[in-house]
């Protein structure tokens, strides 16, 4: 991430209370680089509360330091850096995720956007950019970086809105499965048969997520899951 002397636009008397409060926990693939990025953010009064440079550690130290923000760079662990997120989540662990990425890994991002990181950064964006992901988190919101939307835009991607999410974050794994296999046209029998299930129990699956949607039928699951096809 790039250094750059912009600071935050909010009062430095009201903000420098909440970095204080603010716990931090970085976790990078490169140590040179989590190291100085630690370095950085205490240097700007952010509670830094550990660095990690892998997977296992950093998902103990979320654990065991519970901070309230993880800036967890997606080259850590490739795709696994969604399952951190969802561990987490298993652990009832309230830790906002930022996602950082240096690399267009498009199913990272798509499962990121829907599996709930609060901030995206990427990695050409300067620390003026970190500090209004801090501040838009801190408060709630979701925050995506000029540069995080032109890497999306590059590659025909949107953001994706509240109402989507709120929509996939009602169905199981299992369920967005046959949902993103319904979208690229995969016929009931071949979808019961790549996921060893009857078609009886995927007729099941298709009834739940119509519901689940608020679709009214299981024939509309084919058009709304074309419309969302890359988030899935």
């Amino acid at each position: 991430m790039n250094n750059t002397n912009s600071k935050p636009e909010s009062s430095p008397s009201s903000f420098s209370i909440r970095r204080k409060d603010f716990s931090i926990l970085v976790a990078q693939a490169e140590l040179f680089t989590c190291e100085v990025l630690c370095q950085l953010l205490k240097q700007q009064g952010y509670n830094v509360v550990g660095k990690a440079i892998e997977m296992e550690d950093t998902l103990q130290q979320i654990r065991v330091k519970q901070p309230q923000c993880v800036i967890l760079e997606s080259e850590i662990s490739g795709r696994r850096s969604v399952e951190i997120v969802q561990q987490a989540r298993t652990d009832n662990q309230r830790t906002k995720f930022i996602l950082y990425t240096s690399k267009p890994d498009l199913k990272l991002v798509a499962n990121a956007m829907q599996q709930g990181f609060y901030g995206f950064l990427y990695a050409n964006d300067g620390l003026d950019e970190l500090y209004k992901c801090f501040q838009t988190i801190s408060n709630g919101g979701y925050y995506y970086s000029p540069g995080f939307l032109l890497l999306l835009k590059n590659y025909g991607m949107n953001v994706m809105t509240d109402e989507t999410k709120q929509q996939l974050g009602r169905l199981t794994g299992r369920e967005l499965e046959i949902l993103r296999l319904v979208a690229q046209g995969t016929t009931g029998y071949d979808i019961a048969d790549q996921l060893h299930i009857s078609y009886r129990t995927l007729a099941n699956h298709k009834t739940n997520i119509a519901q689940k949607l608020e679709l009214g039928s299981c024939r509309n699951l084919a058009r709304y899951g074309i419309s969302v096809k890359e988030y899935l």
